[in-house]
């Protein structure tokens, strides 16, 4: 029987595989194994749960390899892919070496590593079909980094939110966005056409347009937005502290009441430490860094998580004796992921905490490799219009491209 084509679903199988490899040492290289030591390993020597560990990663290991042979339009069985996924000829190693080769031909930071922007980028162009936008927008291509560095001061990139999961999306709205920078203008005029092709304006703007829930079908996840480095904010009073700018992304913000109106399956959240800010013991200073640090965890950490987390935060919420145990735990939780997010600007450094982290998200890494989150169907769940009560589609031209999503006109 044949290999399914690779799809969105590999996408995220993938990035995840591999940046853990990256994250890993190979002490067995020299022998031609391809075995990575990743931070979780070192728990397998507990018992029981140990046991459960090796085997979790085995399984992540061959799910990436799987996953791999689809890309690279190999027939491949179950035999040969677990056997393959263990030398340095497996098909990962082969995509990671042209990730890399892409990288250093293509990439506009200027990083050795394998970032998130590299693999979905390799990913636009070796998979067009899947229709893929790039996860940020960088100011700065390589080459001007590079030229507006001295030997005294480095240029630093800087990055803007790209709020759609669709490319074919991300390039008709390409209008919308500064000729300098490269950023999304939300509050560029909206244009769009008629059925016959006739250009007229909606009175809105394109962020406008975006809350009203002209895009929830094109829109990012939570859990999508997460993966640049861009803070987004759903609150239109938060402000940076470094740079004094709005912290308030339109899109995000849509994309946050999608969630909570349960319209995304890829919910992202703190849940015990959202209970607690919700009641006012943790401050927002500290809450939205821990927000943060929840949204970019790894997916299959994060299902962990919320196998216990959910359940927990509500006995909390009673104020009994799950919320005497926990608060003083979740606060010093807290206040690390804020510790380390800020470069500790804001927070507290224990060592005791990140043990915890450490032990805890290990733990939740071999929960999160056994379960399926609920909604989740090739990478992507689709949404539904609440005001029109149906479906939305994309609409392509003869070219591919969507043409439904409208034009924007720059002020």
């Amino acid at each position: 029987m044949a290999k399914e084509p690779f799809s969105l679903r590999d996408v995220d199988t993938l990035k995840t595989g591999i940046l853990a490899e990256q994250a890993g040492i190979k002490p067995l290289s020299n022998f031609g194994v391809d075995f990575t030591l990743r931070p979780e390993t070192a728990f397998g020597a507990l018992p029981f749960v140990g046991d459960l560990t090796v085997l979790g990663q085995a399984i992540s290991k061959y799910q990436t390899e799987d996953a791999a042979n689809r890309l690279l339009g190999k027939d491949v069985g179950f035999q040969q892919t677990l056997k393959g996924a263990g030398t340095s000829g497996s098909a990962t190693k082969q995509i990671i070496d042209e990730i890399k080769q892409f990288k250093q031909d293509n990439s506009s930071t200027p990083s050795d590593r394998i970032t998130r922007d590299d693999i979905q980028n390799y990913f636009m162009s070796k998979s067009p079909q899947l229709d893929l936008a790039p996860i940020q927008i960088p100011r700065f291509t390589k080459e001007e980094l590079e030229q507006g560095s001295t030997d005294f001061n480095k240029r630093q990139q800087v990055n803007y939110t790209q709020p759609f999961a669709s490319g074919g999306t991300f390039n008709v709205l390409s209008d919308a966005r500064n000729k300098e920078t490269g950023a999304f203008n939300y509050n560029a005029p909206f244009i769009t056409e008629d059925e016959k092709g006739n250009l007229y304006a909606t009175g809105k703007t394109l962020g406008e347009e975006i809350q009203s829930g002209t895009f929830d079908d094109q829109l990012k996840s939570t859990s999508q937005f997460a993966e640049d480095k861009v803070t987004q904010s759903n609150i239109t009073n938060l402000v940076d502290e470094r740079t004094g700018k709005s912290l308030y992304d339109p899109a995000f913000a849509r994309a946050v009441t999608l969630e909570n109106q349960g319209e995304s399956a890829d919910a992202e959240g703190t849940f015990i430490c959202t209970v607690l800010y919700e009641m006012n013991i943790i401050p927002m200073s500290i809450y939205k860094y821990d927000q943060r640090y929840g949204q970019t965890v790894n997916r299959k950490i994060y299902n962990g998580y919320a196998l216990w987390g959910k359940p927990l935060a509500e006995r909390i919420r009673k104020q009994g004796l799950a919320y005497k145990i926990m608060t003083p735990i979740a606060c010093a939780w807290a206040e690390q992921m804020a510790y380390d997010l800020s470069d500790g600007k804001v927070g507290k450094n224990r060592i005791s905490i990140k043990i915890a982290k450490f032990l805890g998200e290990t733990i939740c890494y071999t929960l999160g490799l056994f379960i399926k989150p609920k909604g989740a169907k090739n990478g992507r769940t689709h949404t539904r219009n609440r005001q029109h009560g149906e479906k939305r589609g994309t609409v392509h031209g003869k070219d591919g491209v969507s043409k439904r999503r409208r034009r924007v006109r720059p002020k």
